[in-house]
C-alpha cells in the first residue's frame, strides 16, 4: 500500500507538487525552490473530523492556491479521496488517493 501521493502541475509554468502522507497527514506544497506547510500532523484536526471536504488555500508568488479534499462519507480513511487543486480559482488538476 502506498502512503504517499502526490500530484504535479504547473504555476505559470512553475512547476508545483502537493504531497500527502496517508499515515501522518503532513502536506506540503511545494513550488520551485519554495516550500509551503499545508497540514501539519501534530494537529487534532488533521486525524479526526466529521467534515467530508477540506479545502486548503495557499498564497504563493502572488498566486491563490486552493486544494481540495472530498473523501467518501462511509469507511472514509480506507477508500480513496479525490483531490481537486486549482490556481486562481480554476481547476488545474483532479486526481484521488489516500
Amino acid at each position: 500500500m502506498r502512503h504517499i501521493m502526490e500530484i504535479r502541475f504547473d504555476v505559470e509554468s512553475v512547476p508545483a507538487t502537493f504531497t500527502r502522507n496517508a499515515m501522518t497527514g503532513r502536506s506540503t506544497l511545494r513550488m520551485g525552490e519554495e516550500s509551503f506547510p499545508v497540514q501539519s500532523p501534530w494537529r487534532l484536526s488533521t486525524h479526526f473530523s466529521f467534515r467530508t471536504r477540506t479545502a486548503w488555500r495557499i498564497r504563493a508568488r502572488g498566486h491563490d492556491i486552493e486544494i481540495v479534499k472530498v473523501r467518501p462519507q462511509l469507511f472514509g480513511g480506507a477508500r480513496p479521496n479525490a483531490f481537486t487543486v486549482l490556481v486562481d480559482g480554476h481547476v488545474v488538476t483532479e486526481s484521488t488517493g489516500r
